[in-house]
Formats: C-alpha cells, structure tokens, sequence
C-alpha cells in the first residue's frame, strides 16, 4: 500500500500536463502511486501520459471514453490503493515538499483529512497570489474536530489542497458527481468531506499553484447556467441519505445561495434573466437560512422585485466600466495590497496585462514591482495624464479611501473606478 495516490484528470492539457507529473514526480515523499485518468482526450495528452509511465513505474494511465470530470475523477478513486488520496489537476502545479508535509501531519494526528492553502498562479508571468483566510489564523495548525466543524465551510474551498484518508471516502461513500459535459463537480465532494471529516488540519502552509490563465478551462464557460444549481442538488441529495447534521445541510445550501450571485456574473448575458428566475425560486425555498453578507440579502431583494430591470440596469454598467477599461490607454492600480491584487487578476483574466502602467501606492513600498509591473509612490502635487484610467484598490468605506480620492482629484483624475466597480460585474475563480 502506497503512503499517497495522487488523481490527476485529464482532458485536452497537452500543453501543461508534463509540467504537472514533473512536480509530482519531485515530491520528497516516494512511496507514492500516480493514477492518470486520461477522459479520452483528443490531442496529444494520451501519448505524453503514456511517455511517462514508460519512464517511471510509479505512473499508472486509465484511458477512457469521454464521461466529464467526475466520472474521471471516480474511476481514479476506485483504483486508487494507497492509504491517503490526492488530486492534483493537470495543468496545475505542486511544490516538493506538500505530500510528504500532508502525510507527516495526517498520520501523526490521525486525521481523516487534512488540507493547506493554495496560490493563485499566472505562469507566462510566473505571478502568484497567495489564499489564506486571515479571520481563521486562530484554527490553522490545530486538530478540529466535530465541535469546530461551522470552521471548516470557511476555509477556501477546494479539493485539491490536501489529502483524505481513503477508509473514510470509503466509509461514507464519498465521491463526485457524475455528469458529462459538466463544470464545478468538485463542489458537491468538498461539501462531503467537510460535512463527516472527524478530524481535520489546515495547515498554514501553501503547496499549490492554482493555475488562473487556462483559456479553456471549464469553469470560464459562459453558457453553463444550472450546473452549478445541479451540483448542490446532487450533494444536498447525497448529504440527506448518509445522515448529515442540519448544520451541514444549511451550509450546503448558504453555500448554494452563495454561488448564484457568482454564475449571474459567469454567464453571458443573454442567458441573465433566465438565471434569475432559478436563482430567485431557491431563495424562497431555503429561505429561513440566513444570508450573513449585506450584498447577497441586496442582490436577492432586486431580482425579486425587478429581474428585468436589473439585469438591465446590471448589463448597461457592465458595458460602461467595460469600454473605460478597453479605450484606456493605460490603467494605473491605485493600491497593491490585498484589494490590488485582486483587481490586478482581473485584469489578467481579461487580457489587459499589456495597459497597466503600474501600482501606485502613497507611503512605502515593500516591494519595487508585481509580476513585472512597476510599483510607485505618488509624488505630491504630480498632475496624472488625462488619457489614464485609476482603478482605486481600496475599501471604498475606509478613511484611506478619501484621503487617496482627494490626491487623485488634485492630480487632475475627475474620475475613476471602484473595487465593486470590477468585482462585481467581471467574473474571476
């Protein structure tokens, strides 16, 4: 029995799977099994994976018809034979040390699961982000049990971070959803594990590199309306027949909740309004849960009331930040913490890396760039070209935020756009 085997799915990533196996094969910890799912790929992926196995004897390929991603993921579980399981997506990337880090701890605290935190990963730049839930500092490193399981739906969620004793996948049947064609089959997997996981560890650690600049990956698609709606169905179904607590039954549909602002911005716009109208029939029907965010309880209030309306309203904003964004000459962040960031990912997913002039910061930098982009202190009294676009970063309800409005206003910039402006209009994973 293998200490790990690690599932990597495979469909149509000729141009990032080697660099995926190349980073599992240099894991510190050996004693491990590779269990290739190639889910009858069409371009040159199956002959790569079958180079590989040639060359190490580690590396098992399971060529099969096209099904979707959780049947491929299933049939790599139920071959698998090791004693903890790992995912690993093909066109992502592991540092060395994360399954020997994941096997260490798990077996040294018994843990069903254990999972770590992730970058977000844009290779042409080599850029990374880190995830890491700050409000939960106070839970990494530590055994959770059952009394803390409300934590575990707050960390990141994902499925490929960790490792799962693979007694309990199978003492409670836990596997994904099997629907062809489909996105986001990891959603109702996450959803089991945290809901009957009995010992649990976050480490706060990140291993992986969560690649961002895949133009085809799945979850990009904008004509998949309900499959997100289907995938909670699917796990709410498998939740109720293994016993599971309110508690996690709640969860599983917050989350559900949760999701659906998220795919009205994924989907294209002609399929909006249709949207609407499954997203406002779930809120009547789980409506005793209660929204926490402000904005979700807002969101669900005006499409009730107005879908048609605000889809309108939603699509003529969407449309007008979009042409300010594309007839820029150039986009300066103002900001390159956290919010920075995020608007700075955006951007990369939209294409507009090439018009960023720079971040713009007011006091010190840390750091001289990001990813190849220049990070600058504004200097007083500087007049900003007219032809310039200034995302603000900041927390539009914080005293940074007018102090930095107020510079911009006396460097000429009469406008300039929002974090919200961006977050919530343009959809990013």
């Amino acid at each position: 029995m293998p200490k790990v085997s690690v599932i990597v799915p495979v469909y149509n990533v000729e141009k990032y799977v080697a660099q995926c196996l190349d980073s599992i094969l240099a894991q510190t910890l050996q004693d491990m099994e590779i269990i290739c799912v190639d889910d009858g790929s069409t371009d040159d992926s199956p002959a790569i994976l079958d180079d590989y196995a040639k060359k190490d004897a580690r590396i098992h390929v399971i060529h099969k018809e096209n099904a979707g991603y959780g049947a491929a993921m299933n049939v790599g579980f139920d071959a698998a034979v090791g004693e903890y399981i790992g995912i690993v997506e093909s066109d992502d990337r592991i540092f060395p040390e994360m399954y020997e880090t994941l096997y260490q701890h798990a077996t040294a605290h018994k843990l069903d699961m254990i999972k770590s935190d992730a970058f977000y990963w844009y290779s042409e730049w080599d850029y990374r982000s880190r995830i890491h839930r700050k409000n939960l500092d106070d839970y990494y490193d530590k055994v959770l049990t059952d009394k803390d399981r409300k934590v575990f739906f707050d960390f990141y969620m994902n499925t490929w971070t960790g490792i799962y004793l693979r007694e309990f996948l199978e003492e409670f049947g836990i596997r994904h959803h099997e629907t062809p064609g489909a996105s986001y089959q990891d959603n109702g997997f996450w959803i089991q594990t945290v809901s009957f996981c009995r010992r649990a560890m976050w480490l706060n650690q990140a291993f992986y590199l969560y690649r961002q600049d895949n133009p085809m990956a799945s979850i990009k698609s904008k004509d998949k309306i309900y499959v997100m709606s289907d995938e909670y169905d699917y796990a709410e179904k498998k939740l109720r027949e293994k016993g599971a607590s309110k508690e996690s039954l709640d969860r599983c549909n917050y989350y559900r909740l949760i999701r659906h602002m998220g795919t009205f911005i994924r989907v294209g716009d002609e399929y909006k309004r249709e949207f609407c109208d499954k997203a406002d029939q779930d809120h009547k029907k789980y409506a005793k849960i209660s929204m926490e965010q402000e904005n979700y309880k807002k969101w669900y209030e005006e499409i009730a009331v107005d879908p048609d309306g605000f889809c309108h309203r939603f699509i003529a904003y969407k449309t007008k930040v979009y042409t300010k964004l594309k007839t820029a000459d150039q986009i300066l962040i103002y900001g390159c913490g956290n919010l920075g960031q995020l608007i700075f990912r955006h951007l990369l997913n939209m294409g507009m890396y090439h018009k960023i002039s720079c971040f713009m910061i007011s006091g010190e930098a840390d750091v001289n760039e990001i990813a190849g982009i220049p990070v600058r202190v504004m200097e007083k009294g500087k007049t900003l070209s007219e032809n310039l676009l200034v995302i603000l970063a900041v927390s539009e309800k914080s005293t940074a935020y007018t102090e930095i409005a107020d510079i911009l206003m006396e460097s000429g910039v009469k406008e300039w756009l929002k974090v919200s402006d961006i977050t919530r209009y343009f959809y990013m994973v």
